[in-house]
């Protein structure tokens, strides 16, 4: 990963500084990916654009609960996958945005299923293109590495049928993020909440999962459904050089329906991290986190902050 950080107009004081940055991943499973991605301040943080394109070939796995032989199993699934992504956000007033988002998706999934299942019952090829719009209220005192603030964001997506999707669905996604300094910028509590909400004909590739930054400590894949929920929490502590440490626990649950809310897992997970100050004018942190879940861990590398959005 390789991120350049830059203003466009030097006499903009306003504005956060913008990136332009680089993906790309190999695992030992087979698993590639890349992607090329923008965000750009405008105008005194009037216009926000985001931008990005990738494409991958990703090995990945989800559990699947089989009662009649008293458990689950693992099930294995390759994806080739591309996308392309722009989202615009324009400030209505004060710290008030309202985005306009598109997103064209593409991807082919073959799952790992003994030989007497037939291979077309097997693949699934399938598009995803959405158009949808977002609201978010940005009090943060800066948007890669707060000291002080709040977040909060909706975005809802609608996938149809018209936009070249393959099923009629919507994808709502809440979040808010609070950051709390303690006596001084050194120590600061960030604490989020967040949910992500599939409605609808829902597929296989439209399902939320648990990890990632909701929440880490979960890699496997193996819980994923419509609906998502997490809450998390994260002590920072920055020395008085540029190093600093973190840690973080936070609960997550994952469900179809509200019908299932009695039987939903109950997912906690954890971890420290270390960070380093790259840029200290910009706030700008590389760091390493280790987190452990239900069964499950993560080794996370990052560019930034957790709960950027």
């Amino acid at each position: 990963m390789g991120q350049m950080f830059y203003k466009i107009s030097k006499n903009d004081t306003i504005s956060p500084v913008s990136s332009t940055g680089i993906f790309g991943s190999y695992t030992t499973n087979g698993t590639w990916f890349g992607a090329l991605f923008q965000r750009l301040y405008i105008n005194e943080d009037r216009w926000r654009v985001t931008a990005a394109i990738g494409a991958g070939n990703i090995n990945y796995q989800y559990f699947q609960d089989i009662p009649v032989f008293g458990g689950g199993a693992f099930i294995g699934f390759n994806t080739k996958a591309d996308f392309g992504l722009l989202n615009i956000d324009r400030r209505l007033f004060s710290k008030l945005y309202f985005g306009l988002l598109g997103i064209y998706a593409n991807s082919k999934t073959v799952f790992d299923l003994p030989d007497f299942i037939p291979p077309d019952l097997a693949t699934d090829t399938r598009s995803m293109n959405t158009i949808g719009y977002s609201f978010n209220f940005d009090m943060r005192d800066n948007q890669l590495n707060p000291y002080s603030g709040y977040y909060l964001y909706f975005r809802n997506n609608f996938f149809r049928d018209w936009l070249g999707s393959d099923n009629d669905f919507e994808m709502y996604s809440i979040s808010y993020n609070h950051f709390i300094p303690i006596k001084s910028p050194r120590d600061i509590i960030a604490t989020r909440l967040h949910a992500s909400i599939a409605a609808g004909d829902v597929p296989f590739q439209g399902q939320n999962v648990v990890g990632q930054e909701d929440i880490r400590g979960y890699s496997e894949g193996r819980y994923r459904g419509d609906q998502v929920y997490t809450l998390q929490a994260e002590y920072r502590h920055r020395f008085q050089n540029r190093f600093g440490v973190v840690g973080f626990f936070g609960m997550a649950t994952a469900f179809d329906s509200f019908s299932e809310l009695d039987n939903a897992p109950f997912l906690p997970g954890g971890g420290v991290g270390i960070r380093y100050m790259v840029i200290e004018q910009m706030r700008i942190n590389i760091g390493l986190d280790a987190a452990l879940g239900k069964d499950d861990w993560g080794i996370y590398f990052r560019i930034g902050e957790s709960f950027g959005r």
